[in-house]
């Protein structure tokens, strides 16, 4: 069977194992726009398939798009944007913002300096967004300005990047594919070559749907031209060796119409062979159905919901018509022609009031009614006792009884005056209790959690007291000049701990209050009887280089004492240097006898001051001696390497000290 398709779109499925490919154009050949992609709108307003070329620093351009477009948290999206034109590498990138300004970044394929392409990500909203910024972006951060070029910036539900449109609020009819292009063969990927296809206009005019369907058979010798008369609306006789057409005519409701033919040949039978088998008569039509559905796609016919009525269609969605032809052999096939409904136009103007029409009877009387309750931001003019108002306004105003009427609140008329609405309970239970302003006598309860966001808040709870919030700082590493860090504290009565989630982690409900981002605490000590330290603060941290700044002047009424370390080294020669260690200060006292030669410069093999005590800077010893030799020093390198600096000798008792400032961290 063939089916020929006149100014309309026409498809016939046929159960042979072939595959049909389908593709889309701007003009009748293919070759403008081929597609064989779909187009999807755009979500961002005010982009364009023309170049446009901006300069940018930093981390890239800013928003190129200001519109608001509603994410839905689980969602996938597609971002894509073709660049060109940069001397840095560049590439797509849309930032996610969710309440608390924590930006998450998705960013495409890097278009390298120089070359040009389309740079596409495809992600997963995970967050509620707040706002959104669609930007070009550089890979690394640029001091100096870059000019780039850009076009075709789209923004698109789902995982496949379509060809570039505008939004739903720009499109125009020229902007959709106007061809669509078919073929049939046995492979099952598309080519990419428009002449393979065969093309037909496939898109009328917006805003009309089909009004009627009709259709028709006629008999003819010719299975290339469709009959001129002849037409009948019931299947005529069929004659062996002709054609029998069918022909399906759609008006629309703009009265305009469309025509679609089918053509069957009727078999006759064949010449008597010597040894042949008579040839079967040909099939025809027994039966034709026609049924309708809607649908939001205008390209792929619905899988169900089909009727044989037509359905009520809403604007801007597609009505689709399907036509079954049923042949005397039990066979048939199917065609399919498919219409856009119009949107609605604007609300036109009020038409004039109509008259007034007479008074209807009096009505029996009512039962007397709950006094009621107005809601409202000004003063009921009609007041009546028991009517309640609640003030909706937002500051407060002077009844015209001169009471002062405050912004959320309820009164009632008590005849002469508004008085406030007032609820009295010895005892209340609930799940949850709102207030704005509280104001509390003794209050028992296991816990108590306030929070102000999810980064933020709050909790008492079995002794503990927990408070946590965001740590906001100037950082230029970051897209919006900001790092963020989880901050938060813990008070009990063994003392105060400090927590830090680390840099730029932010962390959820409380979640930075765990030992793992333990960073100090000061713990109150009392005499006790057990031990002997007194009473006093203690400050642990959990890094040994914990810095401790005080900003300010302290007055210290007793005395500082420090920790005291001690140890000993063997620098060489008999000679050994004792030495003590206070906070950042180091005291060493040169011992020992010199049982081996010793001249100017040469350095001491034997060992090295340990780390925990070398000097920040070279630092001098003097050596004393008993005999002649009174001007000798040993130098004290940073290196913890010890150098004699004085006569040549091979005996004697040095003896000396000296005092200097360390670096080190003090080891365990």
């Amino acid at each position: 069977m063939t089916i020929v398709a006149s100014n309309s779109l026409t498809i016939s499925n046929v159960n042979d194992g072939t595959i049909t490919h389908v593709a889309y154009a701007y003009s009748a050949d293919g070759t403008d726009g081929f597609t064989t992609v779909y187009p999807i709108l755009n979500l961002l307003d005010g982009t364009s398939s023309t170049l446009k070329t901006v300069s940018a620093k930093g981390w890239g351009t800013p928003s190129l798009a200001t519109n608001t477009v509603n994410f839905e948290k689980g969602k996938v999206y597609t971002y894509s944007a073709w660049v060109q034109d940069c001397d840095v590498d560049s590439r797509a990138i849309l930032y996610l913002y969710d309440s608390a300004n924590v930006s998450y970044n998705n960013a495409g394929n890097t278009i390298k300096a120089g070359t040009s392409g389309f740079s596409t990500i495809t992600f997963t909203v995970s967050i509620d967004v707040a706002r959104y910024k669609a930007s070009i972006g550089f890979v690394a951060n640029q001091s100096n300005l870059h000019n780039l070029s850009y076009s075709k910036l789209k923004l698109e539900p789902g995982s496949t990047a379509t060809p570039w449109m505008p939004s739903a609020s720009e499109v125009t009819t020229a902007d959709w594919p106007s061809y669509i292009g078919q073929y049939t063969d046995f492979t099952q990927a598309d080519s990419t070559n428009p002449s393979d296809y065969t093309w037909s206009l496939m898109r009328g005019n917006d805003g009309f749907g089909i009004k009627a369907t009709v259709i028709t058979y006629a008999i003819s010798t010719s299975g290339t031209t469709a009959p001129s008369s002849g037409w009948t609306s019931s299947v005529p006789s069929l004659v062996k060796g002709q054609y029998l057409w069918t022909k399906t005519v759609w008006t629309y409701t703009d009265n305009s119409f469309e025509t679609g033919y089918s053509v069957t040949y009727i078999s006759k039978d064949g010449n008597n062979g010597n040894d042949g088998i008579a040839g079967k008569d040909g099939v025809g039509i027994k039966t034709t159905t026609i049924a309708y559905a809607g649908s939001t796609s205008g390209t792929t016919a619905p899988t169900s919901g089909w009727t044989s009525t037509v359905p009520t269609v809403a604007a801007g969605s597609y009505l689709w018509t399907k036509t079954v032809w049923a042949y005397t052999d039990n066979t048939s096939e199917t065609g399919y022609s498919v219409a856009k409904m119009g949107n609605n136009g604007a609300t036109g103007p009020q038409g004039p009031q109509g008259n007034t029409g007479p008074q209807g009877p009096t009505g029996p009387a009512g039962s007397n009614g709950d006094p009621g309750k107005i809601v409202s931001d000004e003063e009921p003019t009609t007041k009546f006792k028991g009517l309640t108002w609640k003030y909706i306004g937002i500051t407060a105003v002077d009844a015209s009884d001169g009471t002062n009427i405050q912004p959320n609140t309820e009164y009632y008329w008590n005849g002469k005056n508004w008085v406030i609405n007032l609820i009295k309970a010895q005892n209340i239970d609930v799940d949850t209790l709102s207030a704005i302003t509280a104001i509390l006598g003794d209050m028992l309860g296991g816990s108590l959690t306030i929070s102000k966001s999810g980064t933020q808040g709050i909790a008492v709870k079995d002794g503990v007291v927990k408070s946590w919030d965001i740590s906001k700082m100037i950082d230029p590493n970051y897209p919006d000049g900001y790092s963020y860090t989880s901050m938060g504290v813990a008070l009990n009565s063994g003392g105060l701990t400090i927590y830090s989630a680390g840099y730029g982690i932010t962390l959820d409900k409380g979640g930075v209050i765990d030992p793992k981002y333990k960073v100090a605490s000061l713990q109150a000590i009392a005499s006790n009887g057990r031990n002997s330290i007194g009473t006093g603060l203690v400050l642990n941290a959990t890094n040994s280089n914990f810095p401790f700044t005080i900003n300010g002047n302290i007055d210290v009424i007793g005395g500082i004492r420090q920790t005291s370390k001690t140890t000993s080294v063997t620098i060489g020669a008999g000679l050994i240097l004792s030495l003590e260690r206070r906070g950042e200060t180091v005291i060493a006292i040169l011992l020992g006898t010199i049982n081996s030669s010793l001249t100017s410069g040469q350095q001491f093999g034997v060992g090295k001051i340990p780390l925990g005590y070398r000097p920040n800077t070279t630092a001098n010893i003097p050596a004393h001696m008993t005999s002649s030799y009174n001007g000798a020093h040993i130098d004290a390198g940073i290196d913890g390497v010890c150098t004699w600096w004085g006569p040549s000798t091979n005996t004697g008792y040095p003896r000396g000290s000296q005092m200097w400032f360390t670096n080190d961290s003090l080891l365990n």
